[in-house]
């Protein structure tokens, strides 16, 4: 009890880090089913492992039962994200641990909905990070530009509204 009105030393502040939400939308060919099916069963087969995981090419990319994964060619795996939501073929939502960090991490939010023509609908809302430098070790900040152009390409490309 005597050290109970003690000035202990303060842990140095660590202020968050800046974010933004954003959305992505791009315009697929293909049926609500197939669109969601392509995001969530072929993620392995579109999602640029090259540079947008944690142990690089070769690596595999999976949605499991309650998480996305990344596994290496040694078989070593790391999860990335914990499965918040996952309501076929309309919505698949994200929670970002990736960096092992206790408590509420980013969400990541898919959209998938059918619009005129047939034409399905892809949304992705996120949260990026501004100090992509302070992303640490075993991690990485995730391009979803990149990333979600990489899946459209998979599913044939997006449709120009020109």
């Amino acid at each position: 009890m005597q050290n109970l009105f003690s000035h202990a030393h303060e842990p140095d502040y660590v202020a968050p880090l800046e974010s933004e939400q954003r959305e992505l939308d791009v315009l697929l060919d293909v049926p609500l089913d197939q669109a969601f099916d392509g995001f969530t069963d072929a993620i392995h087969l579109w999602w640029p492992v090259d540079d947008q995981s944690v142990f690089g090419e070769g690596s595999h990319v999976a949605l499991l039962r309650d998480h996305l994964v990344e596994e290496s060619l040694d078989g070593d795996e790391v999860v990335w994200a914990d499965i918040a939501d996952w309501q076929a073929p309309a919505h698949l939502g994200l929670r970002w641990i990736l960096d092992g960090g206790a408590g509420e991490g980013p969400e990541v939010e898919v959209s998938f909905s059918t619009v005129d023509g047939g034409l399905t609908r892809v949304s992705v809302g996120y949260e990026q990070v501004e100090d992509a430098e302070s992303v640490g070790e075993g991690s990485f900040a995730c391009d979803w530009p990149l990333i979600l152009s990489r899946y459209a390409r998979f599913m044939g490309g997006a449709v120009s509204l020109d």
